[in-house]
């Protein structure tokens, strides 16, 4: 009798376990920061969750925040499962919400770098040119456009005092606007390396005849690149789901990757495999600005 039980009990519970395996979210919902351009964002994202729908055979949902602190609220209060997140925004979220780090975007190498740049008929050539001039950053949580030059002016004990205005543009794509404009003497922005040739200013410059008006003035060192992360309580409730949507979005994006829609935020070479702790020198960062972070 006792050994039929066993077995009944086993029975039951493997049947749960397969029945739990087997179920699935009635939708995923996807978040994307708008860093870049919000229409181009807007596009690339929409046409992302089609293919991705189509893959997996589930509906996906895109979710677009108006600013970095807006994803963070959004993940904590369970609005997205996936979300694609700069650096600082995953490591600053992580304390609200567990997280799981899937994948990092890859554009010309594993990481990138915070850049100052001015115009280069300028007469900045150099950070100390920039006392009493006007700078663009992008948002207080922006990892490149903000945060890591922040640090920087921390080391050399400088504050905000130190220029004669400072504005926050909401994206890089904005900053770079305000520079081309002439609305500020100098913009910080994300650039591939450390030399700007492949930067925001490339990226989002309207006059082409503009590409190589730029000096660098300042360059961060290398930071890990942007990654993709889910939930951990999603993951644990759906782990075949979420390995099957990580190596979907690998193959979609790889389809999707020459239309600039898409690029726009993914990256010219898609993603590689991450793990948080190649996060822990923008943690490093965020402690030495006292942003929190344990």
């Amino acid at each position: 009798m006792k050994s039929l039980m066993k077995s009944f009990l086993f029975g039951v519970l493997l049947f749960g376990q397969v029945v739990f395996a087997e179920t699935q979210p009635k939708e995923i919902r996807i978040g994307f920061i708008p860093a870049g351009d919000r229409e181009m964002l807007k596009k690339g994202a929409f046409e992302l969750a089609k293919e991705l729908q189509s893959a997996i055979g589930i509906p996906v949902t895109v979710y677009i925040t108006k600013n970095y602190s807006g994803m963070i609220g959004a993940l904590k209060e369970k609005k997205v499962d996936f979300s694609f997140l700069t650096s600082s925004v995953f490591v600053l979220a992580e304390k609200e919400t567990q997280l799981k780090v899937l994948l990092k975007k890859v554009w010309a190498e594993p990481y990138y770098y915070s850049l100052i740049i001015s115009k280069k008929d300028s007469k900045i050539q150099k950070f100390e040119d920039l006392k009493n001039k006007k700078i663009a950053f992008v948002d207080q949580k922006s990892t490149s456009g903000y945060l890591y030059p922040l640090a920087m002016m921390k080391k050399r004990n400088l504050n905000d005092s130190f220029f004669k205005e400072i504005k926050f543009s909401g994206s890089h794509s904005q900053s770079v606007n305000l520079l081309e404009s002439g609305e500020v003497d100098a913009i910080a922005i994300f650039g591939d390396d450390a030399k700007g040739e492949n930067s925001a200013w490339k990226k989002y410059v309207k006059n082409k005849g503009n590409e190589k008006n730029y000096r660098v003035v300042w360059f961060s060192e290398p930071i890990p690149n942007d990654p993709f992360c889910v939930r951990q309580e999603f993951y644990d409730q759906n782990p075949k789901l979420v390995h099957n949507l990580m190596f979907s979005l690998i193959d979609v994006v790889e389809k999707l990757k020459t239309k600039k829609e898409v690029s726009e935020f993914i990256g010219a070479n898609g993603f590689l495999p991450a793990t948080s702790k190649q996060y822990d020198p923008v943690r490093e960062m965020m402690k030495h600005l006292k942003l929190g972070v344990d």
